[in-house]
């Protein structure tokens, strides 16, 4: 028997089973609050109020304390994809934390890395897998706090990549949309053709059920359907798949969405085929994450095993150090003495006539004073070169927002059908900023892609479109940052 546990910002949800041949067997499934402020976005924010609210759950649902498999959806958790190439578990560990150490590693102070395999490429002779990296202090918290309760963790996961491996299976050739809110977290899965791209998790405002709710949901799918024409992919994305939310909200957010836009095709989640719920199957929408974890996961490492050998490994390398430490010192400082003692000896007995002698040749001390001279004369006047060399850059790479300017976005504009409005120009910080409208996406798409390409630009922040309240047409804000002039390189004529 398996027991995996989900913690969100409100609530404690657990699922009972066991992993089967073709998916899960879930045998019960509970959920109970959690204390206000007691855990924000799977950081441990008040211990105590946690661990008793644990304790609780358990005490009540007289659930077995062994074999726990702890799911969180948090920044601190953070898991990262990766295509290894097969070797031993030894090697792909070695692998796994040179190719995350720049990106993971560099977000965390003492960070400790599990990872499993999700599937294998026998003719690429590669792994597909997911490694989880977090600060050892965050993993060692979750581990106290069942240890108080008298629970035994037996691994902690990110749960957006477990759902995502448990919905794969139920995409094959697929384009999909997966939604799954939990609380005010909305998190978004995409796949294209059945094959996992990416996926994101935002704030959502407005309560499920309200036109708001509706605008929302669609903005996020527009924000996807920009990534599939920023990626050159040839699909169209219609169906989005919900959990979280309950068959009423669910209906009226596909009547919402159809005033919207009739392409869209919005439907409740259901369970992948293999996964069996003896009771209240129909509540699977809302424990999509628990009932993941139930499925068998390839795990080579898991995060706490882990932890406790990177602890293992600091105390044995603390006690060698430690060791060695007063006869390093006393090795250094008889070093140090002897050497030093042999240096002054010679010196002062082969130097010393020689020094006096030298210091006191009127010849010297002259040509001494006229050095000094010399060399704070050129000091001088190379400050003062360093100061114009300096001046005269900044103004050739000042940038320069002239007619144009102006004139290389008006005929982008006119060649994609948008209509543009000029708003505002920092020379402070270069950005330019501008108003443009459209009646089509496939308009402003083109617009935003042919403004990237302008050698003008440094860079284009383009933050989506709006629908305009009449309904006609599309509104997008662009702030471009407007690059350096080019600067000719000097001749070696014109630096003599």
């Amino acid at each position: 028997m398996s027991i995996v546990v989900f913690l969100s910002n409100i609530n404690l949800q657990v699922a009972v089973g066991n992993p089967s041949a073709t998916g899960v067997k879930v045998t019960k499934l509970f959920s109970a609050p959690l204390p206000e402020g007691a855990v924000l976005n799977g950081v441990v924010m008040d211990q105590d109020l946690l661990t008793q609210a644990i304790k609780t759950a358990w005490e009540l649902n007289k659930l077995p304390k062994q074999e726990i498999t702890l799911i969180i959806n948090s920044p601190q958790l953070r898991a990262t994809r990766l295509d290894a190439p097969i070797a031993s578990e030894h090697k792909t560990t070695d692998y796994i934390r040179r190719e995350i150490s720049q990106t993971d590693y560099g977000r965390f102070q003492k960070p400790v890395t599990g990872w499993y395999v999700v599937k294998k490429n026998s003719k690429a002779k590669t792994t597909s897998l997911i490694a989880e990296t977090a600060e050892t202090e965050f993993v060692n918290k979750y581990v106290e706090i069942f240890d108080k309760v008298g629970l035994k963790l037996k691994s902690i996961h990110n749960g957006v990549q477990l759902a995502t491996e448990f919905f794969s299976r139920q995409v094959a050739g697929k384009t999909v949309i997966y939604m799954i809110l939990d609380g005010n977290s909305l998190v978004t899965i995409f796949f294209a053709e059945g094959k996992y791209y990416y996926d994101s998790t935002l704030r959502v405002f407005a309560q499920p059920g309200t036109p708001e709710f509706a605008r929302e949901i669609y903005n996020s799918i527009s924000s996807i359907r920009q990534f599939i024409s920023a990626q050159h992919l040839n699909q169209t994305v219609k169906d989005v798949i919900f959990a979280g939310v309950t068959q009423q909200q669910v209906n009226t957010l596909v009547n919402d969405i159809l005033n919207i836009d009739s392409q869209v095709d919005i439907s409740m989640a259901t369970p992948p085929s293999g996964t069996s719920i003896a009771k209240e199957s129909g509540s699977f929408p809302f424990y999509v994450y628990p009932i993941s974890g139930l499925k068998k996961v390839d795990e080579k490492l898991s995060i706490l095993k882990a932890s406790k050998e990177n602890a293992k490994q600091a105390a044995s390398s603390n006690s060698v150090i430690k060791m060695m430490i007063p006869f390093v010192a006393l090795l250094v400082i008889a070093l140090v003495v002897f050497v030093g003692l042999q240096v002054v000896k010679q010196q002062r007995k082969d130097e010393l006539n020689d020094i006096k002698k030298y210091n006191s040749d009127p010849e010297i001390l002259a040509q001494v004073a006229e050095y000094d001279a010399m060399h704070d004369h050129m000091e001088e006047i190379g400050s003062i070169q360093g100061g114009v060399d300096m001046l005269n850059q900044d103004l050739d790479s000042y940038p320069i927002a002239d007619s144009s300017i102006n004139e290389l976005i008006l005929q982008a504009a006119r060649s994609n059908d948008v209509d543009v409005t000029f708003q505002t120009y920092d020379a402070d910080t270069g950005v330019f900023s501008i108003m443009t409208s459209s009646e089509t996406v496939e308009n402003i798409n083109r617009f935003i892609a042919d403004l990237l390409n302008m050698d003008v630009f440094e860079n284009v922040d383009y933050t989506g479109y709006t629908l305009n309240d009449d309904g006609t047409s599309y509104n997008i804000n662009v702030v471009c940052y407007l690059s350096s002039p080019d600067i000719p390189e000097e001749t070696e004529e014109e630096v003599n």
